[in-house]
């Protein structure tokens, strides 16, 4: 199919919701929650967002600010349980856009292009109830991070010589609207979860390196529908994201390594996979 770009209310819509994600990675959260409302409204507005998803968003918004003025247990973990299943498409209320479908190229499956709404909200409002945890673990530095940009290298380079991936060379018509997706409405609400959530929460209770590790591995268990073998190269880059991570204590740049990676996986070998 060809590609179809959001109408303007929804293409107004997401573009407050990344810049509420910007915002609250710039650690301005006053202002990300003014923009992340904005969202919202257009969101209704348009249609992208009915009614019962607006009441799942009250919910999760209502929890965040429980977790925040007062962090129990309970109120974590039911924030946490509704916010992966926002993450997971598993809550009616939303109609998120579909821009593009069909092969990148004749050899690989099928790939569908949507702008997911609830899963961005969802990165959104876990970095909002988390913007002032406390992290106990300090910077490993820029040599560990660039020893995470190797392991990502070195995941794509076991991936083809797996036949997991393929070399394929392409620039797709539909490159501006993924980068966009990937990174704002994937990468961003992952490594919010996984790194700023998982891996931060895990420092703060045992060692580094094992809580770097337990990430990465949960992370890995996450890709479990694509096989063990993607468990496996999915938990090597989480490694690198969790490196990247550690390295800098900032999630928008473990979300860029992430970018980075999903990038040259599009643009440089079959995507998402041989068909």
């Amino acid at each position: 199919m060809p590609m179809m770009l959001p109408a303007t209310v929804e293409l107004a819509s997401f573009g407050w919701l990344a810049i509420a994600l910007l915002l609250q990675c710039l650690g301005l959260p006053r202002s990300s929650l003014l923009a992340g409302l904005g969202a919202i409204g257009l969101a209704v507005l348009c249609g992208l967002l009915q009614p019962l998803g607006l009441l799942a968003l009250a919910v999760a918004g209502g929890l965040s600010y429980a977790v925040y003025r007062f962090p129990r247990p309970e109120w974590r973990v039911l924030w946490l349980a509704l916010l992966l299943a926002l993450a997971l498409h598993a809550l009616p209320g939303f109609d998120n856009p579909l821009l593009w479908q069909g092969r990148a190229t004749p050899d690989s499956q099928v790939y569908r292009l949507f702008w997911s709404f609830d899963k961005g909200v969802a990165g959104w409002l876990l970095l909002l109830g988390l913007h002032d945890a406390p992290h106990r673990g300090r910077a490993w530095g820029g040599t560990v991070a660039a020893v995470g940009l190797l392991l990502l290298m070195l995941v794509l380079a076991l991936a083809q010589e797996s036949g997991m991936i393929a070399y394929a060379p392409k620039l797709p018509a539909w490159l501006l609207p993924w980068l966009f997706a990937n990174f704002f409405l994937t990468a961003l609400p992952e490594e919010a979860l996984f790194r700023h959530g998982l891996q931060r929460w895990l420092e703060n209770r045992i060692e580094p390196l094992p809580a770097l590790i337990g990430a990465s591995l949960l992370f890995g268990a996450a890709h479990v529908a694509g096989g063990w073998g993607w468990v496996g190269l999915a938990t090597l880059a989480g490694l690198g994201y969790g490196l990247v991570y550690a390295a800098t204590r900032q999630v928008a740049l473990a979300a860029l390594a992430h970018l980075a990676f999903n990038t040259a996986h599009l643009l440089l070998f079959t995507y998402p996979r041989p068909g």
